[in-house]
């Protein structure tokens, strides 16, 4: 059972019970006091959130399918559903304190000195016991249990995050590995063509053999880049094989440019709204309400247990004879050479050190969104200004091939263009990678909401 958290600003209130053996995590203890606005929403564009995953805001049927598959099939998730399903268990041998346990028993003996079935003496009894929980020990047991399986859930939904995450960034990384290993291939076209005209040229003795060696080396630099490439789209697409539950053997994606891919404008919300998106913080809070829990568990140790029970027998053979009991007993510890306040501090402890690494998570998560909003503004920014230099670039590369053919520039300057050219082809591939990969880091911060 999740309990709602307000979206006003505060943490978490822990109830106490009313024998104050459960301390209550004050909001003014918490010490997070959570601003009103992202230092960048202002200046990101928002739309409102709309009902779709968040990963289909980049409108990539491929990307979508990679998703649902990994959804599915990932091992790690598959992992994760166990947990869940052996916290439920838990939750169930606690919650079996709360009903009467029952047991019954059958019995034989036999004088060995007859030899007939009158010899045989048989009984049977039936017995029921109950553990009163007047000082609240079983129900703090259960709420820890159930602390406990809402952690392992938030767990499992941090998980199909990470998997998401990761899926989109590997095949956002492989559809720029592509389009960067077709700038490298335009780059050989252009370095193979250059050095036919290097050729020509000194051929006709305009040029001495440094030109040319120069550029038989331009010309392997050139050639050396494409199998770099081809090895890290092996190593994108094997990562894709993997997180979708697939062997890498054979497996395939398929996928356009990357600068076709939509870039989605996203709605940053509130920081309090933030307490009840991110299931890492989700999954804390739960801890610390399980922490809690295990305070009351430790404080009721102090008190007697009482035990109530009844049984019933009958002996089955030479005539039938009922007799039921009942009886209560009252257990209390006098002495344990100080085990209980041990118990009772270590639970106070761990209490206190889920408090502050919750504090620690709230504050990184709203880190974590200030940078990712930051970062899709700055790349914004640098995109459109490399797409200015990659327009700039391939128009002095075309001047300046032009010059080296009639002999008006030598051959350093064409080499500096041509690199100026390819070094601007790849930032922009580069820049469209890192809005997409930013993009991907805002609904990671926002917990997978769109």
């Amino acid at each position: 059972m999740m309990r709602s958290i307000l979206a006003s600003g505060s943490l978490i209130v822990l109830t106490a019970c009313t024998t104050s053996l459960a301390p209550a995590t004050p909001v003014s203890e918490a010490g997070v006091n959570l601003p009103a606005a992202y230092d960048y929403a202002g200046e990101v564009e928002t739309i409102s959130a709309r009902d779709e995953v968040w990963w289909q805001a980049f409108e990539a049927e491929t990307l979508d399918a990679l998703i649902n598959e990994a959804l599915v099939a990932n091992q790690t998730l598959a992992q994760g559903l166990a947990n869940i399903r052996a916290s439920r268990a838990a939750l169930q041998i606690t919650n079996a304190a709360f009903l009467p346990q029952a047991s019954g028993s059958l019995s034989a003996s036999s004088n060995t000195e007859g030899g007939g079935l009158d010899d045989i003496d048989a009984s049977g009894r039936l017995s029921a016991s109950y553990q009163l929980d007047l000082f609240g020990a079983n129900a703090a047991s259960r709420e820890a249990a159930e602390a406990s399986l809402e952690a392992v859930i938030f767990n499992q939904r941090a998980l199909e995050l990470t998997v998401q995450s990761d899926v989109a960034s590997n095949y956002f990384s492989l559809l720029a590995a592509r389009d960067q290993l077709q700038v490298a291939q335009q780059n050989l076209e252009i370095s193979e063509r250059i050095f036919d005209i290097v050729e020509v040229r000194y051929e006709a003795g305009a040029i001495s053999g440094f030109d040319v060696s120069a550029q038989r080396a331009q010309l392997a630099n050139a050639r050396a880049r494409i199998p770099q490439i081809e090895a890290q789209i092996t190593g994108f697409e094997t990562a894709l094989a993997i997180l979708t539950g697939q062997v890498p053997q054979g497996f395939a994606v398929s996928g356009g440019n990357i600068l076709d891919v939509s870039l989605p404008v996203i709605d940053a919300g509130l920081p309090s709204q933030l307490l009840l998106r991110r299931p890492d913080l989700l999954q804390s809070e739960a801890t610390l309400r399980g922490a809690n829990a295990n305070i009351a568990a430790a404080r009721a140790a102090f008190f007697p247990s009482i035990d109530l029970g009844a049984g019933l027998s009958a002996l089955l053979t030479g005539g039938s004879s009922l007799t039921g009991s009942l009886s209560a007993g009252l257990a209390q510890t006098i002495f344990d050479g100080g085990r209980l306040d041990g118990q009772l501090d270590a639970a106070e402890a761990r209490r206190d050190a889920q408090l502050a690494a919750y504090r620690q998570a709230i504050l990184s998560a709203l880190r974590d969104v200030d940078v990712s909003l930051q970062a899709t503004e700055t790349n914004a920014a640098r995109e459109a200004q490399l797409q200015i230099a990659e327009e700039a670039a391939a128009e002095a590369l075309e001047a300046a091939e032009l010059r080296y053919r009639a002999g008006s520039d030598d051959l350093t300057s064409l080499l500096n263009a041509q690199q100026t050219y390819f070094d601007a082809s790849a930032n922009l591939v580069q820049v469209r990678l890192d809005r997409l990969t930013s993009a991907i880091d805002v609904y990671v911060a926002l917990g997978g909401q769109y």
